[in-house]
Order: C-alpha cells, then sequence, then structure tokens
C-alpha cells in the first residue's frame, strides 16, 4: 500500500466517526479504535512468529482499519453509537457491505476488495479462517487491554454520571477483571496472547493502586 492510499483511508475512516460519540471512549473513539487496529496488524507483521508467513499485507491493513465500519449503523441522531443496538450487533455483516462504498474510490482492485469484505465479515463469527482473519480478530481483542481502558471507564462514568467508585465497582463487583484474564483464552495467537497479559497486568496493578489511593489505603504503609 502506497503512503497516498494509506493517507486517503485513513482520512475516509477518520470522516466517518471522528464526530461520533459513545459512552466508552468520547468523541472519535471509535475513528482512534481503528486506526490502532491497523498499527497493531502492521506491528504485528515485524514479530518473528510472522516474519516467514504469506500475509496479505494490504488486506490486513485495510480490513483491520475498517473492521468496525459497519458500526456507523448504531449512531443515532446525536451521533452517539449505541451500544447493543441492532447497527452495533451486526456490525461486521454490514460493515463487509459498506466498506467497498467508503473505499472503492480509492481501491480498484476487485480481488483484494472481496478479500477485505470477507475479513470484515469473519469477525463476526466464533471461529475465523484465514490468518489475516485471525490477526485482525486478536487486534480487537487487543485493543480491551491496557491503559487505554482507563479512559473508557472515565469516560463511561461521566456519561453515567458517575465518579472513580465506578472504576471499581466494574472491575471488580461486575467481575470484569475475572471476565478479562477468562478472555485471554480466546486469542488465536500464542504471542498476541502474551502481549494482552502484560497488558492486563498492568491495567490490574493500576486499579488496584488508584482504588488504595480512593480510600486513603495508600497512607496506610507510614503508619
Amino acid at each position: 500500500m502506497t503512503s497516498k492510499l494509506k493517507k486517503q483511508l485513513l482520512e475516509e475512516y477518520r470522516n466517518i466517526f471522528i464526530n461520533s460519540f459513545e459512552a466508552g471512549g468520547g468523541y472519535g473513539f471509535r475513528f482512534y479504535h481503528g486506526v490502532r487496529m491497523m498499527r497493531y496488524c502492521e506491528a504485528f507483521l515485524r514479530l518473528p512468529s510472522f516474519k516467514h508467513i504469506k500475509i496479505n499485507r494490504d488486506a490486513l491493513a485495510i480490513a483491520a482499519l475498517f473492521a468496525d465500519v459497519g458500526k456507523v449503523r448504531a449512531i443515532n441522531k446525536r451521533g452517539e453509537l449505541v451500544y447493543g443496538s441492532k447497527g452495533d450487533r451486526e456490525h461486521a455483516k454490514s460493515g463487509a457491505l459498506l466498506v467497498s462504498w467508503y473505499i472503492s474510490k480509492y481501491l480498484k482492485d476487485k480481488k483484494l476488495m472481496n478479500f477485505i469484505q470477507e475479513i470484515i465479515r469473519e469477525q463476526q463469527g466464533i471461529r475465523q479462517m484465514t490468518i489475516e482473519s485471525k490477526l485482525v480478530k486478536d487486534a480487537d481483542r487487543l485493543d480491551n487491554y491496557g491503559f487505554i481502558q482507563i479512559w473508557r471507564h472515565i469516560t463511561y462514568a461521566h456519561y453515567d454520571k458517575r465518579n472513580i467508585d465506578r472504576l471499581n465497582e466494574f472491575w471488580i463487583k461486575e467481575a470484569w477483571r475475572r471476565k478479562a484474564k477468562d478472555y485471554l483464552k480466546k486469542f488465536n495467537f500464542p504471542i498476541i496472547k502474551k502481549i494482552a497479559l502484560e497488558r492486563f497486568k498492568k491495567l490490574d496493578y493500576l486499579l488496584k493502586e488508584i482504588n488504595k489511593e480512593m480510600n486513603g489505603r495508600d497512607i496506610d504503609k507510614f503508619i
């Protein structure tokens, strides 16, 4: 993919989502999520595990960026991306159809376009059949780990008119700590799972420290 094409695609995706907002992420979150997905997949290909495997780099990068394009149908009249709506639940299916509408002006290779659509469509299912589809799925999973989740929690607390206590409630009382740990089993590739585990450990530590400060318990060690 040329730098010109990449720039055009990034700008196209930016225009779709930059003015939308969602409870867990705020304004433009879906755009930045797509950019990270693309960057993750580009970085994966530099890992020793994938250096000698035949992978369609262009299809991988473009599908990663536009993986959530179908969520445009989950945006209501106020510009809010509504979680759990039909547009949200079926975003992979609709995204596979919509992606060509957005990128066909830049991409004329029909074979490549069909493969991009296939990768996006396969994100909906439990299993992905191609290595490109598996990498995009793991990129999406990876973005649910790490310090980025702090930002999502902050915006969600603001949306829900809650305070910092919402962090601990979500992580512990609603068992998302356990769920996140269990979800590690779903990664397709051990090396990406390892990266996610490192993110999980750092996030878990940070949330524990935040909880201590929130309750004034960080002073206890000086008593």
